[in-house]
């Protein structure tokens, strides 16, 4: 009798299995490199698209504004005024502090430097531009001697000064900035009475004390409407050190966001020499006179220059180590007059991608206000 053997094949042999699991994990180790380099060129594009449209956005906003500074602030309303006395009851009113409105200035734009921090920059207006309500200043001059002290101002007209508005006095180097209490139309006299409609009005005491000024027959006088708690209207952007956004504040509302992921802001004034309109040098807002430029100095400003530095949303991770996806030797060419102090910025600044935006913004109203 014949015996015939079966070989039964049934399943896989382990070398099979192993051949078969190596071939698997070399396969995944590939599809993982292709992802993994598929989400960094992702996450590097998509990054970038919003660094530069949040960049973008935010330098929009703050050159439209500076560039519309000034408007309603005629040179001719303010260019005498040397010494400026303002006065705050110390109500909410006008400030809430009692005393000398302390940060009262002429300047279309403001720049307050930041030390190493992001710098901010204030536009000014006479009143809120976007209202209805705004009108420019209303003119007129002293028919009769001012006593001192006074709450009464003997006009030549009274058009376009109404109950509420602020004035400002001016002649021979000196300006008073008072609130208008009433209106006498017949007998063109204008009342700046103080107490509580007048909280920008100091009493007869307070002038005498510190040496308010009387004015003569022909000074000049300015109406104008000003806005909630505040002499003049001003908006401001500054940089949000916690969260990093630019954000703006202004006389009237609260503060809110413009951009996220702002990390700088730099400027400098353009000043030209006296009565020219050619900038002759860029300064920063530091020293004496720049700090809180003087009427006659904040004339000479012709144009803002800006730097503003945007960061990707995307945070780049390191390989291995620290980050390097951006280094100080970077920084350095970013800006040809900037300097950006990246030691202020958070630890994990080197993980990202950055755009840098520069500009240089015309003060349209100054140089036609001054020409």
């Amino acid at each position: 009798m014949k015996i015939i053997a079966h070989k039964f094949g049934k399943g896989f042999s382990l070398l099979e299995v192993m051949v078969g699991l190596g071939i698997g994990m070399i396969s995944m180790l590939v599809v993982m490199q292709v992802f993994a380099m598929y989400e960094g060129g992702k996450r590097t594009t998509t990054g970038s698209a919003d660094a530069q449209g949040n960049g973008a956005i935010a330098l929009y906003m703050i050159e439209r504004d500076v560039r519309m500074a000034g408007w309603g602030m005629g040179a001719s309303t303010y260019a005498g005024c040397r010494t400026t006395f303002t006065y705050c009851d110390g109500s909410a009113a006008c400030g809430g502090t009692e005393g000398p409105l302390g940060d009262m200035s002429f300047a279309s734009v403001r720049i307050t430097d930041g030390e190493g921090n992001p710098d901010t920059i204030s536009a000014q207006f006479f009143a809120d531009p976007a209202l209805a309500s705004f009108r420019f200043p209303a003119n007129t001059t002293l028919r009769g001697t001012m006593p001192q002290p006074s709450s009464e101002l003997n006009v030549n007209s009274v058009s376009g000064c109404k109950e509420g508005d602020m004035v400002l006095v001016q002649q021979g180097g000196n300006c008073t900035l008072m609130e208008i209490t009433e209106v006498q139309e017949t007998a063109l006299k204008i009342q700046h009475n103080p107490g509580k409609n007048g909280p920008f009005n100091p009493p007869a005491s307070y002038q005498n004390d510190n040496d308010w000024p009387a004015y003569r027959t022909g000074a000049t006088l300015a109406c104008f409407k000003h806005p909630v708690a505040a002499a003049t209207f001003r908006r401001t952007y500054s940089v949000n050190l916690t969260s990093r956004q630019l954000q703006v504040t202004d006389s009237t509302v609260a503060g809110g966001q413009v951009a996220p992921d702002i990390i700088d802001l730099q400027a400098q004034y353009g000043v030209a020499p006296t009565d020219m309109q050619e900038v002759s040098e860029w300064v920063d807002a530091t020293g004496p006179t720049w700090t809180n430029p003087s009427a006659s100095d904040a004339a000479r400003v012709k144009a803002v220059r800006i730097a503003l530095v945007a960061r990707s949303s995307q945070y780049q991770k390191p390989e291995s180590g620290s980050c390097k996806t951006t280094t100080r030797e970077t920084v350095k060419s970013w800006s040809s007059w900037a300097a950006f102090d990246t030691s202020r910025y958070p630890a994990d600044w080197g993980c990202y991608r950055y755009k840098v935006f520069e500009t240089v913004v015309p003060l349209r109203n100054g140089i036609w206000g001054n020409a």
